[in-house]
């Protein structure tokens, strides 16, 4: 009986302790989904400003559907990484007020040189589920390229809805054997009510 009850306790505090990791740091797949979703619904378009090299090309597009707006923002889903349960430990969270504006800011940050996410950030009026912005800053290596990215969406609220109004892409690529090349791209949606 006694070896019983201490395999029942220690099935308990393993499945406690499971559950417990398996929380995200921040559900990025999540938000993805749900701005996908409301874009879709409300045929949002979206103007791209792209600069490549120094030469700039303008688009706009009205993606027609859930999954190709979420190939629209399929950038965003790398900083997923950061649940990974392999990776969460790495990163230390710190909440504090934005010197810069009343929102608060809670920030993930890694000092390891191999995660591809150094820094992710929320940006969010009195608590998280009301977020203004997101920042973040992603590199990659592989034996072809070096990349690096800063990647920033910005947010309004309308109604109970937190929507995604515009979404920058910053950065650079090293290709082995070839030179590199910076780019841009700045997107601004409009979406119908």
């Amino acid at each position: 009986m006694y070896r019983l009850v201490l395999f029942a306790l220690v099935v308990s505090v393993i499945s406690c302790l499971q559950q417990k990791n398996t929380k995200p740091l921040y559900p990025v797949d999540s938000l993805l989904n749900a701005q996908a979703r409301y874009l879709s619904e409300r045929k949002a378009i979206v103007r791209k400003v792209v600069i490549l090299d120094g030469k700039e090309e303008e688009i706009s597009v009205s993606p027609k559907d859930n999954t190709a707006w979420r190939n629209e923002l399929e950038v965003f889903s790398a900083l997923d990484v950061i649940n990974k349960p392999v990776n969460r430990s790495y990163y230390s969270i710190e909440e504090f007020s934005d010197s810069r504006s009343n929102l608060m800011v809670k920030s993930f940050t890694t000092k390891e040189e191999d995660l591809p996410v150094k820094y992710f950030k929320i940006f969010y009026q009195n608590k998280p589920s009301r977020l203004r912005k997101l920042e973040a800053h992603f590199n990659e290596l592989t034996s072809l390229y070096k990349s690096s990215r800063e990647l920033t969406m910005d947010f309004q609220q309308f109604g109970d809805t937190v929507v995604l109004t515009s979404y920058s892409i910053v950065g650079g690529q090293k290709m082995m054997l070839d030179d590199s090349v910076q780019y841009r791209i700045s997107g601004s949606l409009n979406v119908s009510n």
